[in-house]
């Protein structure tokens, strides 16, 4: 691996849509049990370093390796291809988060999609209810947006007495994707 490397965003016009920001608690909370803390800390680390620098940056991977933890022997100016830091890249690569672009260049998604069903359901118990959590108030937050309401924030009961209104997971799925045609069915919860 060379002494520094390009980190880049590469975007997706449905990841930025309907995706998760870097900065999102769902990459915490959710891919964490996926991915490991060393990705998802980079992950976040991408997301800082495209707030600063939109177009990307490059970075010293010595310096990167050590700064999340990973460690990297006394007086290295490099990094071996077995070493955490490139094991880390390549998993965030192995669950289609960022992609090499080159040998130095590493394009990382700035919005990532919601778990696919089939990780989601080997989560623990607690991890999947968070991600329940987050992906229906993500949904909840993308329809109220293409509707041009503001998304209401998670807490307690409205006040009045009627039960609070939900639209279907499907319907709302499905507005968020652009298919105004569709009544929503609603039901009380």
């Amino acid at each position: 691996m060379p002494a520094s490397i390009d980190l880049s965003p590469m975007f997706d016009s449905t990841l930025e849509r309907v995706g998760f920001p870097l900065d999102h608690p769902y990459i915490e909370r959710v891919y964490c049990s996926v991915l490991g803390p060393s990705s998802v800390l980079l992950l976040r680390r991408a997301g800082e370093l495209f707030a600063e620098h939109p177009e990307g940056a490059r970075v010293d991977v010595v310096d990167l390796s050590r700064s999340l933890g990973l460690g990297v022997q006394a007086g290295a100016d490099d990094v071996g291809r077995n070493a955490p830091l490139r094991r880390t890249m390549d998993r965030l690569v192995r669950f289609r988060m960022a992609k090499w672009l080159g040998d130095d260049r590493l394009g990382i998604h700035p919005k990532v999609p919601a778990l696919e069903r089939h990780r989601a359901a080997r989560l623990p118990e607690p991890v999947q209810a968070d991600h329940h959590r987050l992906l229906t108030a993500h949904l909840d937050g993308l329809v109220a947006r293409a509707e041009g309401r503001v998304p209401e924030p998670a807490g307690p009961a409205r006040t009045g007495s009627e039960a609070p209104r939900v639209e279907s997971p499907v319907a709302a799925r499905l507005r968020a994707f652009g298919t105004p045609a569709i009544e929503p069915r609603v039901v009380a919860r």
